[in-house]
């Protein structure tokens, strides 16, 4: 499982991403001509490509796009092999957003691999997602942002904004948004940890030194971490779209949002500051 631990108003949380475009299409089964833990595109796979050489993080997304030059049909990508026999599970995968910079790339990475990782009723260990560490604040540098907020304050003409976007470097920030769109970010019911609590253990135990105490040091770093990128891609959402940032949704929220849809709700936003957690009520 691919979590993401996030610091937010004060509670650790932790999100599970995915593909909103992945469907599990087999349980347990073995299929001639593939293997386990693999990607196949157009009847080639992965694991005999070149491309398994490629210590790159996205060699596998590069994989995908080359191989789908010609027919862009959806691919599917196999999971390890059952604890206990020699079966599998089998995704289905619509073909990934054009390229935009190497962050959004390692990324959907992660997720591909995540799925080859996983084993069949098997809890598997989560691996936590750092932004950081996947390219995001060189994507999302301060000096960006601060770009963006400016023309978006004094153009008020938004026909004007892809140009501008454009002349200041930034253009590909609406775009990191929409690509962003493709992944499930759903908070995990039952893990949130209060910040000031992880904060006391750590003060415990720094003393020490021990393994426990550098492990969930790096833990915690990885959080605010993410809480500070993420903030960006809040400010940045907020600033072409004035509206509230909505990546990250517990199971309640996104029910309430596909309840919303349905009856045909105006979203209304509550008065809270550009950077926080927005909510939204619904009225008819």
């Amino acid at each position: 499982m691919l979590v993401l631990p996030i610091v937010n108003h004060g509670r650790i949380m932790h999100v599970k991403i995915s593909l909103k475009d992945a469907e599990k299409i087999y349980n347990s089964v073995i299929l001639e001509g593939t293997k386990e833990s693999d990607v196949i595109v157009n009847q080639q796979l992965f694991s005999e490509s070149s491309y398994l050489d490629d210590k790159e993080n996205n060699s596998v997304v590069k994989f995908i796009r080359n191989t789908s030059l010609v027919s862009r049909n959806d691919f599917l990508v196999t999971t390890r092999e059952e604890a206990e026999s020699n079966r599998y599970d089998v995704y289905r995968v619509k073909q990934p957003p054009k390229f935009i910079n190497l962050a959004l790339d390692n990324l959907y990475a992660s997720v591909i691999t995540d799925m080859r990782k996983e084993i069949p009723n098997n809890n598997v260990k989560p691996h936590y997602v750092s932004f950081e560490k996947l390219g995001f604040n060189e994507a999302l540098t301060d000096e960006k942002i601060a770009r963006l907020q400016q023309i978006v304050q004094e153009e008020k003409d938004r026909s004007r904004w892809p140009r501008l976007f454009e002349q200041a470097g930034i253009a590909d920030i609406p775009y990191m948004l929409e690509f962003l769109n493709h992944f499930d970010c759903t908070v995990i019911s039952n893990t949130t940890l209060p910040e000031a609590t992880l904060q006391s253990i750590l003060a415990l135990l720094e003393p020490t030194q021990i393994s426990v105490y550098k492990e969930a040091s790096k833990y915690y770093k990885i959080a605010k971490s993410n809480e500070k990128i993420y903030d960006k891609l809040k400010v940045a959402y907020h600033s072409i779209y004035q509206g509230p940032y909505r990546l990250i949704m517990s199971e309640k929220q996104k029910k309430q949002e596909v309840s919303s849809l349905e009856k045909g709700w105006q979203k209304v936003k509550l008065p809270n500051e550009v950077g926080e957690v927005h909510d939204y009520v619904t009225v008819s």
